[in-house]
């Protein structure tokens, strides 16, 4: 199989002969009699090395098992680490943990795809977009769900070049994230898939809130992505005692964005400060007619999440955006 090109090579050098025929030793075939026959179609469909143009399948759900489990423990002690491997196969063949699909379908594969989602930071330069965009095509294609970052992307009618040129908005851009997560299938198993994240007081929230409902037309609607709206203390303090929010361009209020995922402290004091600047382009919104329009939308579409980035967890590196099944909604630092 490793000659055929269909294993990766890494598990022959990784692992002696002696180690390979001590883990066909673990290995349970009767375990394969316990699936359904909806589970035996989704192994077939999915997660079993095949020929996708001819249909031929080439291991069985056992050797999945197994040979997930010793690419994942490869670099473990040799002392031990077979009994890691015996004990993560028992748990996964007899279904007490569950794997993400581009484990499932891509470790023990020459792809080695080991992260199921991927999270794509996005500036605001052409150079950032294109590079976000070249990075959805390689990532989708290695069978990896996407998380993009995308709020800091200027507002439309924003200047470019010290006005030589007005900015087209978020809209045109989002668009061309979702030809790229859409040009390529996740390594042949399912669809290209992409959750967008933006903060609730862009200058465009409002068009961007209703980008996936069926009303509009195809020009103002990016429907075939998922979003997540990005809120904080002090987004969710105006709605409660009934306060506006101000909607600002992230590229007219400098340190506002980074400070928003590092420091909400600081973030308020900038927030409040151009808020009272008059020379800044800005629009202010009742707070809970926003956060209504969202729930609205959120409900019609089932696909609109909410991440909080209160600073209330600590952790070395920042991180902005949650990822596509947007599973960890908690604050990330």
């Amino acid at each position: 199989m490793v000659e055929m090109g269909k294993y990766d090579n890494h598990l022959l050098e990784d692992y002696t002969e002696e180690e390979f025929k001590q883990m066909d030793t673990f290995i349970d075939h009767d375990r394969d009699m316990t699936f359904s026959y909806a589970a035996v179609k989704q192994l077939e469909g999915k997660y079993l090395v095949q020929n996708r143009v001819t249909g031929e399948i080439y291991e069985s759900a056992q050797f999945l098992y197994i040979l997930v489990a010793a690419c994942l423990f490869s670099n473990y002690p040799r002392e031990t680490r077979l009994q890691y491997v015996k004990r993560f196969y028992d748990a996964v063949s007899t279904f007490k943990i569950s794997l993400p699909t581009p484990i499932m379908s891509g470790v023990r594969t020459p792809t080695r795809q080991f992260s199921s989602c991927v999270l794509i930071e996005c500036g605001d330069s052409l150079d950032s977009i294109n590079a976000t965009s070249s990075a959805i095509v390689k990532y989708v294609s290695q069978r990896a769900g996407i998380g993009i970052n995308a709020g800091r992307i200027r507002a439309l009618g924003s200047p470019i070049r010290g006005g030589e040129a007005f900015h087209t908005g978020c809209i045109p851009f989002y668009k061309h994230f979702q030809t790229a997560v859409k040009s390529c299938s996740q390594g042949g198993v399912r669809g290209g898939a992409a959750t967008l994240f933006y903060p609730m007081w862009h200058l465009e929230v409002e068009s961007l809130l209703v980008l996936k409902n069926n009303r509009g037309v195809e020009g103002n609607r990016v429907r075939h992505m998922d979003y997540g709206v990005q809120i904080n203390k002090l987004m969710y303090t105006r709605l409660l005692k009934g306060e506006d929010i101000t909607l600002f361009s992230p590229s007219d209020v400098p340190g506002l964005y980074d400070a928003f995922f590092a420091d909400q402290e600081e973030f308020e004091r900038l927030y409040t400060k151009y808020e009272k600047d008059d020379s800044i382009r800005k629009q202010r919104v009742k707070a809970v007619e926003l956060f209504s329009l969202m729930m609205q939308e959120r409900a019609s579409t089932g696909r609109i999440y909410i991440q909080n980035v209160t600073t209330a967890i600590p952790i070395a590196r920042l991180i902005r955006p949650s990822r596509q099944c947007v599973s960890l909604t908690c604050a990330w630092r």
